[in-house]
């Protein structure tokens, strides 16, 4: 038995026991090489796998073996490898997580280790019993390493099966965590329908900018200089310092130098203690808020190139809080 099969034995026993799955629910899959992949077959119970449940494919889906049939979602599987990065799928049905996406259009965890691990997730609306129109997964992983299907379950992408699975056991007890905050403290309840926070007093500028252009970059400055939650959050923990936004593509850069909280300076320099750089894609999906910054640099999807996170971490409550003032801002 190859090591790939026993990881699947292994993270579908695992998936069972946290009780991730039951029954015959759910399936597993990793990348063989370039052209192949090893998926768990139809109605084979997560649980009690044996190597005979475990079924090598093709990139067209054929089973290499006439006698053996792959799980129903192999199409979904076999596009979202085509369309991210993923060595590794885990799609399975957590109860809790089920539930919620009844009565949420998306989930924000409510702990900071759940916000910059998993962060905001989509919930994707599917009205079939397997995924039919995998289009709109495969653009929401592109963003999330996990994502939910309403009323049907999540799709978890990794380097590894064990990556998968632990975002996928992370969702299922932050929206237990959740559900948990709702019932006990009715003022921090989400109303229902909705699963993002709304900024007091704020709302997306009618204004379009060209992304990273000298007017784009005022904006975000007098954006933050003008909410009194940033300069508050930036008071309370000593914001003195300087981060760099870098653009790959065009090389450029902008620095916002912060002082005791207030954006004191803007410079189109790469100066910054801090600096952060990434490609206009993932630049545009911060900005249009399809994704946390903090998210996006844990996942390299933006890097930080200069300073360390911990450092950068101790004012993550008022850059949090100007990041979501800077989403409210259109680009182009």
């Amino acid at each position: 038995m190859s090591k790939l099969a026993r990881d699947i034995i292994h993270w579908g026993k695992l998936l069972f026991e946290r009780r991730l799955i039951s029954g015959w629910g759910g399936n597993l899959s990793c990348r063989v090489g370039k052209n192949q992949f090893l998926i768990t077959a139809q109605h084979a119970p997560l649980g009690f796998l044996t190597p005979k449940d475990l079924v090598r494919i093709n990139a067209g889906g054929k089973a290499l073996r006439k006698d053996e049939r792959a799980s129903s979602e192999t199409p979904m599987h076999l596009a979202v490898y085509a369309g991210t990065g993923a060595q590794a799928i885990v799609h399975v049905h957590p109860p809790m997580v089920v539930a919620f996406s009844l009565t949420h259009d998306s989930f924000v965890p409510v702990s900071f280790e759940e916000k910059y691990t998993v962060g905001q997730v989509p919930i994707i609306r599917q009205d079939t019993p397997t995924v039919t129109q995998p289009e709109k997964v495969i653009e929401e992983l592109k963003y999330h390493r996990v994502v939910i299907i309403k009323g049907h379950g999540t799709v978890a992408i990794g380097e590894n099966l064990q990556e998968a699975f632990l975002l996928t056991d992370l969702l299922e007890e932050s929206v237990h965590c959740r559900f948990f905050q709702e019932r006990v403290s009715a003022t921090t309840e989400v109303p229902k329908g909705t699963g993002r926070r709304q900024l007091a007093g704020s709302s997306r500028h009618s204004q379009r900018y060209a992304l990273f252009s000298r007017e784009h970059m005022q904006a975000l400055v007098d954006s933050a200089n003008q909410d009194l939650q940033f300069r508050s959050d930036g008071v309370e923990t000593d914001l003195t310092t300087s981060l760099t936004l870098f653009l790959d593509e065009a090389e450029d850069a902008w620095t916002v130098k912060f002082v005791d909280g207030v954006i004191s300076e803007l410079k189109h320099d790469d100066s910054g203690d801090f600096m952060i750089t990434g490609k206009a894609e993932w630049w545009n999906a911060v900005f249009s808020n399809r994704i946390d910054p903090f998210l996006a640099t844990q996942q390299g999807k933006l890097k930080l190139k200069r300073g360390e996170m911990a450092q950068l971490s101790r004012w993550y409550k008022p850059f949090q809080r100007a990041f979501a003032i800077w989403q409210t801002i259109a680009v182009q």
